[in-house]
């Protein structure tokens, strides 16, 4: 929680700010009830039905806060997509002045991740379907109780041989909104070499380490045990589902870069979403859900 002070340049600056900066200081108990009457006012599918995968996969995110990780995607798709990252440049959004650069040449060592921008990762071929494929939206307006809205999305590498964790590299829980969920695709293979995506088991339930900051691997085992914490591997292609108020972090590659694509999934907009559509709504996809991205 920033000071009085910060907090209120930062909510004159941005409104979505607000439920950003309180919601460390909120809790748990009470972010169930806050998320339970937003999405009461929320709007919902007319004669929803989920499937059965959909009820199942809601289910384990609920328990765990993880789902088991899904079939891949198919190749064919998977192709095209991460032809299109190489293809892209990334950057460094903490090291701005070192400019864009090819995804398998960061121009200094302490660069950790290379990002893609939200606009360049949704004008990614086949990003609209990625974002809103019927069993994922399935079980979004399961775990909200409303329709949900694509809020934060986002591609990144994570290079091999770095010694130092970094930003989303430690374990930490996000604040962007009182419930949401991420789906996460694995567009490189995924082993234990290439920096598997790690997550604390339960962890949604509990306000243990609620301090609004990274958090030490040894300070996760000691309050959650080692038992609780799952490496996430998994071919190109394959996927799963986090509520992210749970623990988690990406693992530091030893040998092998790793591409991730993230979908995050909320009642409301956050302060990381643009504050207005990057593109027009080319038509079939649900203008509630993809309202911050499409116009």
């Amino acid at each position: 929680m920033p000071s009085l002070k910060r907090f209120s340049e930062r909510a004159r600056t941005d409104p979505r700010h607000i439920a950003y900066d309180l919601l460390p200081v909120l809790g748990l108990p009470e972010r169930g009830g806050v998320s339970a009457m937003i999405a009461a006012l929320k709007p919902k599918t007319p004669d929803f039905a989920p499937s059965d995968t959909a009820r199942g996969l809601c289910q384990a995110l609920q328990q765990d806060g993880l789902t088991p990780v899904q079939p891949a995607i198919p190749g064919d798709v998977i192709n095209e997509v991460v032809d299109y990252f190489k293809a892209t440049p990334c950057h460094d959004p903490f090291r701005p002045q070192v400019g864009t650069f090819g995804w398998d040449t960061p121009p200094a060592d302490e660069i950790n991740m290379g990002y893609y921008t939200a606009e360049e990762t949704l004008r990614a071929p086949h990003m609209l379907d990625l974002m809103n494929r019927p069993e994922v939206l399935q079980v979004m307006e399961l775990r909200l109780g409303c329709k949900p809205v694509v809020d934060n999305i986002g591609a990144f590498w994570s290079y091999p041989q770095r010694h130092t964790a970094k930003g989303v590299q430690r374990f930490h829980r996000d604040y962007d909104c009182v419930q949401n969920i991420k789906v996460f695709y694995y567009l490189t293979e995924v082993d234990d070499d290439a920096g598997p995506h790690m997550f604390v088991r339960g962890s949604h339930h509990d306000r243990i380490l609620e301090t609004g900051k990274a958090q030490t691997d040894a300070a996760i085992t000691e309050a959650f045990g080692a038992d609780r914490i799952t490496a996430i591997t998994g071919p190109a292609g394959s996927w799963f589902l986090e509520d992210v108020y749970g623990f988690h972090k990406g693992q530091l590659p030893v040998n092998k870069p790793r591409l991730l694509l993230a979908i995050q999934y909320n009642l409301y907009a956050s302060p990381h979403c643009p504050k207005a559509p990057l593109m027009d709504n080319p038509g079939g996809y649900d203008p509630y859900i993809n309202r911050i991205f499409l116009r």
